[in-house]
């Protein structure tokens, strides 16, 4: 027999489930209680597939708020059909990460940023799961914002498509239909062509060509000319090695060569100088040598005077010369 539960136990079970949920929800709502949120709407020209209430809105990756509400229509035009998302952004913590950049509490500072080309658009979590989130970004060049509100109830923030939703779209602006013509188009003119080869006669001459070039290969003439191409090149190697044994004797040669030249040239300057030494002006030999050129000069003119003598009179050297007649 099963033992009766005590009704003390099952009452305290609840009262502390219910304390516990109790601070669970004031612990994940501290955020909007004391912090101030600030709504805003954005309308997506898209699928909200994997949006869902409580995904985080960032600034450049910075998470600033969460997503509160999806709708499919909410104060817009009939023919707008739009899918609007209320955000809730957290003001003291988004102006707690920014200066002034991200003053988006007012119209006028939120007017300010679209101008400047502060916009939403829907991006991926991770391509696996599909889960989205809301980006806020400044966009350089962005379009001009189109706003969706009927009447002025939240803050709109202009949205731009996200970087899948572009290549979505341009790529329904290409014609597959005409590019898969063209390539059918190409492959038949390929096949074509193919089939106008003459596939044999192909294969026939590429044949005959391997043939020649292996009989060209087998050749005793290539055999010989390379042979001979070897054994000029060991020739080549032999006479290189000689001259080079050749050619460091030769420079030791000149090297000797030149400096005995650079001797015999300090000498000959040496001599010079010494020279130059002797026959300046202040050198006591250049007297002597002055007198002695002066003396030498004298007998050559004496020899000269001779030896026009000798010529007038040849006899001069056997009978000598004749005294000069005294006149009366």
């Amino acid at each position: 027999m099963s033992q009766k539960a005590n009704p003390t136990y099952v009452g305290l079970f609840f009262v502390t489930g219910l304390a516990l949920s109790l601070a669970g929800l004031l612990l994940f709502s501290a955020r909007s209680l004391f912090h101030q949120q600030n709504k805003d709407i954005l309308y997506f020209n898209a699928s909200l597939k994997g949006l869902n209430p409580g995904a985080p809105v960032k600034f450049r990756g910075v998470t600033i708020g969460s997503v509160i509400e999806i709708m499919i229509r909410h104060n817009q035009a009939p023919e707008d059909f739009a899918m609007p998302v209320i955000i809730a952004i957290d003001k003291k913590l988004a102006q707690s990460k920014s200066d002034d950049q991200l003053q988006i509490g007012s119209l006028t500072a939120l007017d300010d940023l679209s101008r400047r080309g502060f916009r939403g658009r829907l991006e991926a979590e991770s391509l696996v799961t599909g889960v989205l989130y809301v980006a806020l970004d400044i966009v350089p060049n962005a379009p001009s914002p189109v706003f969706h509100q009927l009447k002025p109830e939240y803050h709109e923030i202009p949205t731009v498509p996200s970087e899948i939703q572009q290549l979505m779209s341009g790529l329904a602006h290409v014609d597959i239909h005409g590019l898969a013509e063209k390539l059918t188009n190409s492959l038949t003119r390929i096949d074509t062509k193919l089939g106008q080869l003459d596939v044999v006669a192909i294969n026939a001459d590429i044949t005959n060509l391997l043939e020649s070039a292996n009989s060209v290969v087998r050749s005793k003439d290539l055999t010989n000319s390379l042979t001979s191409f070897r054994k000029t090149l060991d020739n080549v190697e032999a006479l290189v090695k000689h001259v080079d044994s050749r050619v460091d004797p030769l420079v030791d040669s000149a090297t000797n060569t030149l400096v005995d030249a650079r001797e015999a040239l300090a000498s000959l300057q040496s001599n010079l100088r010494n020279l130059s030494s002797l026959l300046g002006p202040d050198s006591a030999l250049r007297p002597n040598l002055v007198q002695a050129l002066e003396g030498l000069s004298d007998a050559s003119r004496a020899v000269a005077d001779l030896a026009e003598f000798v010529k007038r009179n040849p006899n001069a050297l056997l009978v000598g010369r004749k005294a000069p007649k005294e006149i009366p």
